[in-house]
């Protein structure tokens, strides 16, 4: 059986890598089978299962390591040089995309590729509502959300540690009441108040860490459980999304989830863990960020929306199988280049003792 190891949940990581490749299939506009699959154009949610899985995993590594201000210096430093190379790699794919569109159109930095944009992306700033709408990459808002609620996580850790679920409680109630009362989009927040919609999500997976981590609900696993947990999730996906109330059951329906499945001790979580879904896990954080590049070379070639029926569908395999090769190559190149640099500025002292799944914005 695939095990939650002291070390890395490996199941965790693998449905990571399956929902990055839904968030992929969600974006590409090829009108066949897939594309109208409703689990495909409901996965948009499957961002907050993100965000559930980034608190989890940062609790679970970081809850206990960040009592001074070495330490937060080392954990921002990490979480910035996890986040930013990548991001900034295809920022650079996108301008040279646009300095080429330029050549055919004359047109160069307007709407949401603009230069003042690309600036608020290069400080991780973009979904903070500098901009009335998504820019340059658009799945990297989450990132630039998550990147500064890892800081509100290491104050909440440094100045309220036995507090801490408390004030997890408190901040998850503080981003309902936004996205319900200030935010014009709720649930589907990407860029004026996101920040409260990665809050929301990162600090239900901090509260399911802590459930978890106590031991409450040991036996909350196995291959019923497991089976439980994904016939819900998948119920829940399929039939709630357009429903603008339910839609705020993510986080918990996705905490359930994370809760069984970081047991790893079930029929499932043998099947996950396999070396092509290891594979993806590895590679979902590349996946999620290169997918939008490589829809946008394929889409400056071919007529994407306008293809429907089986070619669509080919179409659309051949995109996946484009992403997870692009992905593969940043992974390799860019990602682990980028964890060096890390190495490098860190002492060791300051690792944490875990080595956890990485998160993904």
């Amino acid at each position: 059986m695939a095990e939650a190891s002291a070390h890395r949940f490996r199941t965790l990581d693998g449905w990571r890598g399956v929902c990055a490749l839904l968030v992929a299939l969600h974006h590409f506009p090829a009108h066949g089978f897939l594309y109208a699959l409703p689990l495909v154009r409901n996965a948009w949610l499957l961002v907050d299962f993100f965000f559930v899985l980034s608190g989890f995993v940062i609790a679970y590594a970081y809850g206990g390591r960040l009592s001074d201000a070495a330490q937060i210096k080392s954990f921002t430093l990490r979480r910035f040089l996890r986040l930013w190379p990548l991001h900034a790699a295809i920022l650079g794919g996108f301008v040279v995309l646009e300095i080429i569109g330029y050549t055919r159109t004359g047109v160069i930095f307007t709407g949401g590729r603009s230069l003042t944009a690309l600036g608020t992306n290069l400080l991780l700033v973009q979904a903070l509502g500098f901009h009335p709408g998504l820019t340059w990459n658009t799945p990297s808002w989450s990132i630039s959300t998550e990147f500064w609620t890892y800081l509100i996580f290491a104050a909440v850790c440094f100045s309220l540690p036995r507090m801490r679920a408390a004030a997890s409680l408190a901040l998850i109630a503080l981003s309902i009441a936004i996205l319900v009362f200030v935010s014009r989009f709720g649930m589907r927040e990407t860029f004026e108040w996101a920040i409260a919609r990665c809050v929301f999500g990162f600090f239900v997976g901090v509260l399911t860490h802590d459930v978890w981590a106590r031991g409450w609900l040991k036996r909350f696993g196995g291959s019923g459980a497991e089976a439980g947990a994904v016939f819900f999730a998948l119920a829940y996906l399929i039939f709630i999304p357009g429903n603008r109330a339910l839609e705020y059951l993510a986080p918990p329906v996705f905490a359930c989830l994370v809760l069984v499945f970081a047991n790893g001790r079930g029929l499932v979580s043998e099947a996950m863990d396999k070396r092509a879904v290891n594979a993806l896990g590895r590679w979902s954080y590349s996946i999620y960020m290169v997918h939008v590049l490589v829809l946008a070379i394929i889409a400056s070639a071919l007529p994407i929306a306008h293809i429907a029926g089986w070619r669509a569908d080919a179409l659309t395999l051949g995109y996946i199988a484009c992403v997870i090769g692009v992905s593969a190559s940043t992974w390799r190149w860019v990602e682990i280049p980028g964890q060096r640099l890390f190495a490098q500025n860190v002492p060791r002292a300051a690792l944490p003792v875990a080595s956890p799944p990485e998160p993904i914005g």
